[in-house]
């Protein structure tokens, strides 16, 4: 997009993919594994054994020859089958007895199956007697059914040496940080998550401890901002409010300009107190537009900083649920993606039935706050009752915004309306 886009207001999906455009993965770096979670793996991952390594018992147990049971079978219906305990093996042990007719090994959940055992019979189906006698005495097994392989896992039946286990790609949670660990990486290679800084502004804005004197209102954007950064798992730089004086401005954007992601609500509309795009212009961060064709949200300010990690700063409208609209639509695709996340285009949002009819106005998109259930029927979405973009307890009721086309028209009870889900 050219910089003649700054001077009018462009459509969400020109702000998007401007955005697009600016925003590239960060590059892969080699981390320990436990400082890997919430990251995107940057290749791919074979285990280096299988796993398990030897056929195991998954129950606590005795290991037994499924022969010895298919002769009971053959006698007398009833018959128990007596079989002499020739060792217990505790997990971190292996076997030292080898299996024959008659015998049975004691074995605790995830220990090697001993030579010559092809069955486990849980250890609450047994009884023992005379444990006294050589070596560890007598199990006893009543009408116990028993085949090849029961209660066994096999070996390399979760994972094979060589397999892959993650692809490049795939992000990082907790299954996956044991996953890799399975597979014998301590360290992994992976892009690393993207740091994020917040600067609310504003002179009328004092922190939430105190009382507001008339023409004050308590600081609420740094602390939503900051917990949308911290919910997605992000290290965000707290940088405190933002005086409307130049000089002021200046020292805090440089110091968020340290980050890979720069938020600043507040100061980016038209009054003659909103200094923000002209500082950040005396900071040679470049401009990619100024104001979107969306509701709440027209100021949304962008641009590109010419610093070494070409800092993406997004000026967002100081009004706190205009603020976490473009948070969501805007900010929170570009964090992803600069954390090596693949995002989805906005041609491919879920749509849901409307609940009850919504009167559009204007010529902007329409992001309203909603709650988003489900029916036998499928997702049905209904609008929150919404008292204007200072109304956060309104939105704390919200788990989806309801996306509405511009114009002057109704969208009836029953239609399909796009959404965005609020995770």
């Amino acid at each position: 997009m050219a910089s003649s886009a700054v001077g009018h207001m462009i459509s969400v999906e020109e702000a998007i993919a401007a955005i697009r455009t600016e925003v590239n993965a960060k590059s892969a770096e080699r981390l320990a594994l436990s400082d890997a979670l919430g990251c995107v793996l940057a290749e791919d991952v074979c285990s280096d054994l299988d796993v398990p390594q030897n056929d195991q018992s998954i129950v606590d147990g005795y290991a037994v020859r499924a022969a010895d049971f298919a002769l009971r079978a053959i006698q007398a219906e009833g018959t128990d089958v007596e079989l002499e305990i020739l060792e217990e093996v505790t997990a971190g042990n292996v076997p030292s007895s080898t299996v024959k007719n008659g015998q049975t090994v004691r074995v605790m959940t995830g220990v090697a199956m001993p030579p010559g055992a092809d069955a486990v019979v849980m250890i609450e189906e047994v009884e023992c007697r005379d444990e006294a006698k050589m070596p560890m005495g007598i199990a006893r097994f009543s009408n116990t059914q028993v085949a090849p392989g029961q209660n066994i896992m096999r070996r390399g039946k979760s994972l094979q040496r060589g397999q892959l286990v993650l692809a490049a790609g795939a992000p990082i949670g907790g299954v996956e940080m044991g996953l890799l660990a399975q597979a014998g990486c301590n360290g992994v290679r992976v892009i690393p998550k993207p740091t994020l800084a917040v600067l609310p502004t504003g002179d009328e804005l004092i922190d939430p401890g105190f009382d507001p004197a008339p023409g004050k209102i308590r600081n609420s954007n740094g602390p939503m901002l900051m917990g949308c950064g911290r919910q997605l798992g992000l290290d965000v730089l707290d940088l405190g409010i933002g005086r409307d004086d130049v000089d002021h401005l200046r020292h805090a954007i440089e110091r968020g300009l340290s980050a890979d992601v720069l938020i600043i609500s507040g100061g980016v509309s038209a009054g003659t107190r909103d200094l923000v795009p002209q500082v950040l212009t005396e900071l040679n961060v470049r401009a990619r537009f100024h104001k979107v064709k969306v509701k709440p949200g027209k100021p949304l300010w962008f641009g590109v900083a010419e610093n070494a990690q070409q800092t993406k700063v997004f000026g967002l409208p100081g009004n706190p649920v205009s603020s976490f609209v473009c948070f969501q639509v805007f900010v929170r695709p570009a964090l992803k993606q600069l954390g090596g996340q693949q995002i989805d285009p906005a041609t491919s949002l879920p749509f849901a039935r409307l609940s009850s009819r919504f009167e559009g106005v204007g010529n902007r998109v329409v992001y309203h706050p909603a709650q988003l259930s489900w029916s036998k029927d499928g997702p049905e979405i209904e609008c929150v009752l919404w008292h204007g973009s200072g109304d956060l307890r309104a939105l704390s009721r919200a788990n989806a915004l309801a996306i509405f086309p511009p114009g002057d028209t109704a969208c009836e009870a029953g239609q399909s309306v796009a959404y965005q889900r609020l995770d």
